[in-house]
């Protein structure tokens, strides 16, 4: 039988309880310069940039849950308390948790390049989200890319216009030790892509903040007739998943996902059954962003609910 592996689970941070933005010195309880890998995969070229300069703070934003497992027992060997890792989509990382001009430095290796032209607008480097990392970034922080994918360089360059950066350009090889690297070297390519996009002007953009998220209360809630219509406007999203009711209890849960842009939450509503009629709210428990999409769903909730009978 295999010796259990036990990991830290230090590093691994909640979002949702983090402070929006987040004092990152006071998380790591020092003053060191503070980096950030956008999608670290299964953790190689973190925990190697971690182990190498221990006296700089890094942050790892990650949406798949087996590669931060595999990243945290990279992290366990390495003995260090110089990194945290969330589940969290870059985007929303940078426009919630960190301040203006407080990374020095920027890492993203082989993002997914949608060479199919139907699927570009799933890019990540965009103009406005190359504006977004230049607003984090103290003077003269630096980007980094690096792709497999040529054209996708062309794509970031033709973006670059206007977000504050000097654009440095070379070919790189084999050299990060990711698992993607070690795949297209094992398939024949020992030439990479390596985007250095270095602040020279200050572009301002401000934290987005928190909406409010309301209760509501109804007199009377039919389940059998609740009906949920799916919304969407400018970017927020909310669609309808399940409902289940607890007839005993006179409680039902309704699941729906809120989508503000690229940020995707699973979000469970409450109704349930009072002294004083059916009140509705976010599931106790539930951890998520209060974004705007958040608020829109249990305010569509609420409308279904209120429409029921």
């Amino acid at each position: 039988m295999k010796k259990a592996f036990y990991i830290s689970l230090k590093p691994f941070l909640n979002h949702g309880a983090l402070p929006r933005p987040t004092d990152w010195k006071a998380v790591f309880a020092n003053d060191f310069p503070l980096e950030v890998e956008i999608g670290f995969g299964n953790g190689e070229y973190l925990a190697g940039l971690s182990a190498q300069t221990p006296r700089t703070n890094f942050i790892g934003f990650e949406q798949y849950c087996e590669r931060i497992q595999r990243t945290l027992r990279k992290l366990s060997r390495t003995g260090l308390d110089n990194v945290r890792v969330l589940r969290l989509d870059a985007r929303a990382g940078f426009q919630r948790y960190l301040s203006p001009q407080t990374v020095s430095r920027v890492h993203c290796l082989y993002p997914p390049p949608w060479p199919k032209k139907s699927d570009a607008k799933h890019r990540l480097f965009t103009a406005d989200f190359l504006r977004l990392i230049n607003s984090r970034l103290v003077p003269g922080g630096v980007l980094k890319i690096v792709t497999d994918h040529y054209p996708y360089v062309d794509w970031v360059r033709e973006n670059i216009r206007d977000t504050g950066f000097a654009v440095g350009f070379e070919k790189t090889g084999a050299h990060h030790g990711t698992k993607f690297e070690k795949k297209w070297v094992e398939g024949g390519q020992s030439e990479f892509y390596q985007l250095l996009l270095t602040k020279q002007d200050h572009m301002p953009v401000g934290i987005t903040e928190d909406s409010v998220v309301q209760s509501y209360c109804i007199d009377h809630f039919d389940p059998e007739h609740f009906s949920f219509k799916d919304y969407s406007h400018e970017g927020t999203a909310v669609a309808f998943k399940e409902i289940l009711y607890d007839a005993k209890k006179k409680t039902a849960l309704v699941h729906v996902i809120a989508c503000d842009g690229p940020l995707t939450q699973n979000i469970r509503i409450v109704i349930a059954h009072s002294p004083k009629g059916w009140r509705i709210n976010l599931a106790e428990g539930t951890m998520l962003m209060p974004t705007l999409a958040v608020a829109r769903a249990v305010e569509c909730v609420y409308e279904a609910a209120k429409n029921s009978n």
